[in-house]
Order: structure tokens, then C-alpha cells, then sequence
């Protein structure tokens, strides 16, 4: 049986025409069983906090029963994993992080778990390390669920086209052309990494055509996008119904701009690459979100690794996994910080963490920010970790620390992925180095830009 990370390259790779194909299949149908089942499951009215603690305790103990690491955490620690009966028994058992995953990755797995119905996912990481992370298949049509469910709360429907404005391959465009359409997602897929000053009257013309209600973008893209505009004094001759901003921290400055700009409503939803987490904006308010207990266990804790029940105090999101067969993960810190608003019913403040976007400056005023470079496949397995270097826009070095099975292979495998997406603003040279440039106080920086 192929696996997800096969279907996604097989359509990735396949022609416009078989694309066009697969999405004339309805939506719920070609997204599967498994899909349509979370569907329906989030429409039933349950008890969250019931659910979660039936949901947490499944998961302790078949980590406990089916993975080395847990097993002799369990063990070491002299803890049952069938005490574990209610949130405040989880204090039994430590934290773990991006480190602890990478050094007892094996263990981690559920070796029983057949390959076949599993899939990997990627993260660069905030200290630039790339990191991977085994789930079992079905986290991925619980994720389209989730998120479909807050799109369908903002008066989003899959049968709507929108224009996405997100990382991608974007190499071999015609002339002028700097988006594709994907009907999978039913969605025009517009470059990131093309727009500046130059081109963005091509992208608002397209737009203007169009007249695509509803955007899914990076706060980076769209940021991009009216910073051209606003150069060329350009507008759009129709009114953008909701703006959806995807995978990076969002600031009241972001928010204030986009809606001042494009005087459309603006939406979001807190999730990430571990899939332990997920919280939609709350009550249409972008400045909160409310914690969906359904979806994983969530926690917030301080510096001394105590929970946080009361409100404003800020502390560390920490989540553990809910239905990832393959590879649970329990008490996983996130990186991300946040504090309650109301802490009886999970409403949280705005994230901020480390995922703030940042960008590498490319030819002729193009950006490319990190989070539309992160590459979600294997090809980082033997780095260590990576640093981005510039000495002028539209040359990059990518620093790297490696592991001694790095190959010409991996080198070219690398280097091909980036110049898919962003070669045509920015020529990639990748250095092997056993150092880093760090700030004054020692703290290590994803981009180094020296001009």
C-alpha cells in the first residue's frame, strides 16, 4: 500500500489534467473514510473534558505497551501507567522536547506498527535542526477534519475556490505566470517567492479576474504582498470576504494591517507539524483562541514546569498526542508560549513563540520566509543543524553541521528542493561547517544577513 508521503509526491508530480480529475471527486469522498468519520464526529455534542481523559489515558498506556522509551520511563520512575486516572497525575511523569525525540527516536516508535499505514513529517525548528516525526495515517484526515470544521465556523467551504499564498514548488512557470491551480484544495496556488515590485501588478490583475473571496496565506506572504502593492499603489476591485492566516505566530500589528488594508475579516487557528495542539480563534476574536480538548491534551506550564490554572500568568503550551499510533507522544513542549484568558474553559491569548517568520532576501526586492522553505520530506535526515548566511540579497549560504552519512546525494537532494522553490530570487551554495555565527549573548539565529 502506497503511504502518504508517496500520494502527495505522485500528485505533486502528476499533470494538470489528473489533477483536474481528482478534485471533480466530492470532497468527503476522495478525503476518505476516516475523514468523513472525524467529520461527523465533531458535530456530536460530548463532554470535552470526559473525552480527553478517556483519550489520555488511552494513549499512556498504549505508549506504555507498545514503546521501548515509555516503557522504561514508566518503569524507572516506579509509575503505573494505569494510575494515570486525571490531569493533575500527569505531574508523575517529566516533559519531553525536540532533543529528547531526537535522541530516542527508535524507541519512540511503535515497532509493531505497520509502515504502510504511517507517514513522517518535518519541522525545521527554531534553533534550525531539523526535526522528524512519525504519525500513523489517520492524524492526517483527523487534521484536514479539524481544520475544515474552523473554516466551516467562518463561513468557509471546501467548494469555494481561494487563493493561497503559501510555500510550494514554483519552479518552471511561464512567462508572467506565477501561480497553479490545485484542485485537490480547490484553490489557486499563487508564489510567495515572486512577489516584488516588478510582479506584483501580474498578481493583482490575476486577483482582479478572478475575484477570489477568501485567502489562505502565511502572515509573512500576505505582509509581501500589500508591501507591493502599497509601492505601486495598487488596489483590488473587489471586496475579499475572510483572510486565513496559516502556520506562523500573527502580531496586532499583522492583524491591524491586513484588516486596515484589505477592510476584510481576518481568521486563524493555532496548530503545527507534532499535530498535538489545535485551538481556533475564539468567538471571532483573532487576539484569542479556544483549546479544542478533542484533538489533543493540552497544558500550559511555567519555568519550574508547574501547571498554570489561573489567568495571565505565561507559560509553555505542552501537548500530548491523541490517536498518532505510531509514534505517541506524551507531555511534548511545544516552544510556544502563551497565557489563559479564561483558564476554566481553555480560552488562550495569542501565541508567540519561537515559529515568528523571518525571510532571506532575494534578487530584485523577493522574499522568501522560512516557513514557506521548510521542507516537509527526509531529505535533512544526516543535518544535524543549519544556519542561513547572506552577504546580499539573492545569494544564500546554507550552513551546516552534518552527521558522517552525509552525502553529494543528500547535498543535491537539498539543493534541488530549494531551488524548486525559491531559485529563481535566490542561488543557494551549501557550506559544511562545525560552527555557527551567534548574537553577543550566545543566542543562535536561523538567518545571518550581513549587509
Amino acid at each position: 500500500m502506497i503511504n502518504l508521503n508517496q500520494l502527495k509526491k505522485y500528485y505533486t508530480d502528476s499533470p494538470l489534467w489528473m489533477k483536474s480529475l481528482y478534485g471533480l471527486i466530492p470532497f468527503d469522498i476522495r478525503n476518505g473514510a476516516e475523514y468523513r468519520k472525524w467529520k461527523n464526529f465533531l458535530h456530536q455534542d460530548i463532554s470535552q473534558e470526559e473525552y480527553e481523559l478517556l483519550k489520555l489515558k488511552e494513549t499512556i498506556s498504549y505508549a506504555y505497551e507498545n514503546t521501548l522509551y515509555y516503557k522504561e520511563l514508566f518503569d524507572r520512575l516506579h509509575v503505573s501507567p494505569y494510575d494515570i486516572n486525571e490531569r493533575k497525575d500527569l505531574e508523575l511523569l517529566p516533559t519531553i522536547d525536540k532533543d529528547t525525540v531526537k535522541a530516542n527516536y527508535k524507541k519512540l516508535i511503535v515497532n509493531t506498527y505497520p509502515k504502510k499505514s504511517s507517514f513522517y513529517v518535518t519541522t525545521g525548528g527554531s534553533s534550525g535542526a531539523p526535526m522528524k516525526f512519525l504519525q500513523s495515517k489517520n492524524m492526517w484526515a483527523k487534521e484536514v477534519a479539524f481544520t475544515m470544521n474552523h473554516f466551516e465556523k467562518n463561513a468557509f467551504y471546501t467548494n469555494m475556490t481561494k487563493a493561497s499564498f503559501r510555500g510550494g514548488e514554483f519552479d518552471n512557470l511561464p512567462k508572467n505566470i506565477f501561480w497553479k491551480p490545485n484542485p485537490h484544495a480547490c484553490e489557486i496556488h499563487f508564489s510567495p517567492f515572486h512577489i516584488n515590485d516588478k510582479t506584483i501588478q501580474f498578481y493583482v490583475d490575476e486577483l482582479n479576474k478572478r475575484k477570489i473571496k477568501y485567502f489562505q496565506t502565511y502572515p509573512s506572504s500576505i505582509k509581501f504582498l500589500i508591501e507591493s502593492m502599497r509601492k505601486r499603489n495598487l488596489t483590488l476591485d473587489y471586496q475579499i470576504d475572510t483572510i486565513f492566516l496559516l502556520s506562523e505566530n500573527i502580531t496586532t500589528d499583522d492583524i491591524n494591517l491586513i484588516q486596515s488594508f484589505f477592510q476584510c475579516s481576518v481568521s486563524s487557528f493555532f496548530g503545527h507539524s507534532e499535530r498535538l495542539i489545535f485551538a481556533s480563534n475564539y468567538a471571532s476574536d483573532i487576539s484569542s483562541f479556544e483549546v479544542d480538548r478533542r484533538y489533543g491534551f493540552f497544558e500550559l506550564l511555567d519555568n519550574s514546569q508547574n501547571s498554570i490554572n489561573n489567568n495571565e500568568s505565561i507559560g509553555e503550551m505542552v501537548g500530548t498526542s491523541f490517536d498518532n499510533y505510531a509514534m505517541p507522544l506524551i507531555r511534548y513542549k511545544t516552544n510556544d508560549m502563551t497565557s489563559y484568558l479564561d483558564s476554566v474553559n481553555f480560552i488562550i491569548h495569542r501565541i508567540k513563540g519561537s515559529r515568528d517568520y523571518e525571510f532571506l532576501s532575494g534578487k530584485d526586492g523577493m522574499k522568501a520566509s522560512l516557513t514557506a522553505l521548510n521542507m516537509h520530506s527526509n531529505i535533512f535526515k544526516n543535518v544535524i543543524k543549519y544556519q542561513y548566511v547572506q552577504s546580499y540579497p539573492g545569494h544564500a549560504d546554507l550552513c551546516m553541521n552534518v552527521t558522517n552519512d552525509f552525502s553529494e546525494i543528500d547535498k543535491k537532494l537539498i539543493l534541488n528542493a530549494l531551488n524548486k522553490k525559491a531559485g529563481h530570487a535566490i542561488t543557494f551554495e551549501i557550506k559544511i561547517v562545525d560552527n555557527f555565527i551567534l548574537t553577543h549573548r550566545g543566542k543562535f539565529l536561523n538567518i545571518v544577513k550581513k549587509f
